[in-house]
């Protein structure tokens, strides 16, 4: 793998969340990672049943809330993985998307 971690099932401890993980969620930027030249935060739209666990902390650039923090984003040299869809999610995914096309690392 480009980012060591693990998939995994979304295993919420609160029977009210609901899986899968379908809507709007904020991202936030970790401090480490606030001046990523393609990530910013926002709100973007998730749906997903499974979450990346990484093996290193320092790799994780965004995370979001759904019962607990899930990894939003995840970024390391050259490489860059979203667990959200950023062409669904309008001004906010577009931006991420133009950013990325134009990106140089």
């Amino acid at each position: 793998g480009w980012i060591e971690g693990d998939v995994r099932l979304i295993e919420p401890s609160d029977p009210s969340i609901k899986v899968p993980h379908m809507g709007w969620n904020d991202v936030v930027m970790l401090p480490h990672a606030k001046r990523h030249p393609v990530m910013e935060e926002g709100e973007a739209y998730f749906l997903h049943s499974y979450h990346f666990a990484a093996s290193n902390g320092s790799e994780i650039a965004a995370m979001t809330d759904h019962g607990e923090g899930l990894v939003a984003a995840v970024a390391r040299d050259n490489i860059l993985g979203v667990q959200f869809h950023p062409e669904k999610s309008q001004a906010y995914g577009l931006a991420i998307l133009e950013r990325f096309l134009e990106w140089r690392p």
